[in-house]
């Protein structure tokens, strides 16, 4: 019984790993509201992180011209 209990710990831990280590994205820049760009393309901002890494940030123009984060990656 103490192995099942265990067993059925370890899973419940496990499962919410991965939530707990995911990669989060660094030197995301404030953006502000684009009023030029079509809703739905696509824009990308370079930006440095605090250790001199160069990221590429991609973003999508909304209905309202507000920049909604879509991915990151990171150039050197």
């Amino acid at each position: 019984m103490k192995k099942i209990f265990a067993s059925a710990a370890l899973v419940s831990v496990l499962a919410a790993a991965p939530a707990a280590f995911a990669i989060q994205p660094s030197a995301i820049p404030e953006t502000g509201t684009l009023t030029k760009a079509p809703t739905g393309s696509t824009v990308v901002i370079q930006s440095t992180g605090k250790f001199g890494n160069q990221y590429d940030n991609y973003f999508r123009v909304g209905e309202d011209g507000e920049l909604e984060f879509v991915d990151q990656f990171r150039m050197n």
